[in-house]
């Protein structure tokens, strides 16, 4: 279970959406820490670094090591990606949870374990809902941003939306608050991020030093 609750603790949970290529993995790696943290993450495509673990023993072997070494760890599951799957790692990310050590909670592809757009399945719904007292902050990403429920719409505080595919248009640039043309324009790798009532612009680059997320002038 969960531990050491702290009520004043601020949500950190996030959604980034982008149809394919649009750059969703390369954009979450900019904004969660490569080091230094503790990571939790479901990654059945491999798109981060880290290490992977493919059966539930192995991985739950590997948190509960994690956890009593104090250091930061970044622990991934790439087995079996299915609903049943997703609940179990959701309630094993949960228990993890101690209100006085930030730990990042990353989710690709959301859409494929989304039970429908309506109420999100018990255990990943506990989590969304959860994490914040407990110190952890959701990092989720989806192409399909109309497929995931809308419990991650309420509890998400900040968006990262990108390029959508074109039926997906009207209702994420209301999500964005821009017009439907000005969503269908942006370009791989361009997001806007909408932060409550705050909106900007950004690009991602790759530099010889590596990657840099640049804020736009609109």
């Amino acid at each position: 279970m969960a531990h050491q609750p702290d009520t004043s603790l601020p949500n950190r949970h996030r959604l980034v959406l982008g149809a394919s290529g649009a750059g969703k993995s390369q954009l979450i790696r900019e904004l969660v820490p490569a080091k230094g943290v503790r990571l939790l993450g479901w990654d059945t495509d491999d798109d981060h670094d880290g290490h992977h673990f493919d059966t539930r023993a192995g991985y739950a072997r590997a948190v509960a090591r994690g956890i009593a070494s104090g250091r930061p760890f970044r622990l991934l599951w790439n087995g079996d990606n299915d609903l049943k799957t997703f609940e179990w790692w959701c309630d094993l990310a949960f228990i993890a949870l101690d209100g006085r050590t930030p730990t990042e909670l990353l989710i690709e592809e959301l859409a494929d374990v989304s039970v429908s757009a309506g109420r999100a399945s018990p255990k990943f719904g506990q989590l969304i809902r959860r994490a914040r007292k407990y110190n952890g902050g959701l990092t989720m990403a989806s192409q399909r941003g109309t497929e995931i429920s809308k419990t991650v719409y309420t509890q998400a505080s900040e968006f990262w939306i990108g390029r959508q595919e074109t039926t997906d248009i009207p209702r994420m640039a209301r999500l964005a608050a821009v017009s439907e043309a000005r969503l269908e324009a942006i370009e791989p790798l361009h997001y806007i991020r909408k932060r409550g009532p705050e909106i900007t612009f950004h690009r991602l680059e790759f530099t010889a030093k590596g990657r840099k997320l640049t804020e736009l002038t609109e």
